[in-house]
């Protein structure tokens, strides 16, 4: 029976041997993702080339690191526990500590509103917005968890105001079109204008990527 669903790889640069690409492909890999958040040019070009060494029917998808935000740097992970609260700090320069976490963002505290979601580390640790304390938030944790350094933060309900695009992901877009990669996925998507922004670098070099 034919297969309906596709099976999608983050392979990374180092371990990407034409043999163990060969054992994913013969089980049913479809898709291989590059995951440009953790690899530069000359990483991704390794991956790429041993993958059509084993099989130009193997897809390459190119997947971009987007517009984030993530915690800052601290000293030692910590353990948070549900219905904990804890301040949230919009400021690049300042590290996380046990019962405060800070964000890459400046305008965090500004621009997320009171009854947002707060998602950390892919969402695998859930706070909830109670209060917004002058420079700072005061926030409910939902469930138990860990805070690490520079951990994604994701709020669905709010419009924070990043560039669609950074250099990176530009540069990495054109990256994909030099070496006709197959498909595109843009991290942290919020608006239409994300989708927009990756499109016209693509239609501006006549690109097929999708």
């Amino acid at each position: 029976m034919r297969k309906r669903t596709k099976i999608i790889a983050t392979i990374s640069d180092r371990h990407c041997e034409p043999a163990f690409l060969k054992e994913l492909f013969d089980n049913g890999m479809n898709v291989v993702r590059l995951n440009t958040a953790h690899q530069n040019h000359a990483d991704s070009l390794k991956v790429i080339n041993n993958v059509r060494a084993v099989s130009d029917t193997i897809a390459i998808l190119l997947d971009t690191k987007g517009p984030e935000i993530r915690t800052t740097e601290l000293d030692e992970k910590f353990e948070v526990k549900a219905g904990e609260k804890i301040k949230v700090f919009g400021d690049p320069n300042r590290k996380t500590v046990k019962g405060e976490i800070s964000v890459t963002y400046p305008d965090f505290e500004k621009d997320v509103q009171v009854g947002a979601h707060v998602l950390i580390d892919d969402g695998s640790l859930d706070m909830l917005v109670l209060e917004r304390n002058g420079d700072h938030l005061i926030c409910e944790i939902l469930n138990d968890g860990v805070i690490a350094s520079r951990k994604s933060v994701n709020i669905p309900q709010s419009d924070i105001n990043l560039p669609a695009l950074s250099l990176k992901d530009i540069g990495y877009i054109n990256f994909a079109i030099e070496n006709n990669l197959d498909f595109i996925a843009h991290s942290f998507v919020r608006r239409k204008e994300d989708i927009i922004a990756v499109k016209s670098l693509l239609e501006a070099r006549n690109s097929k990527i999708k």
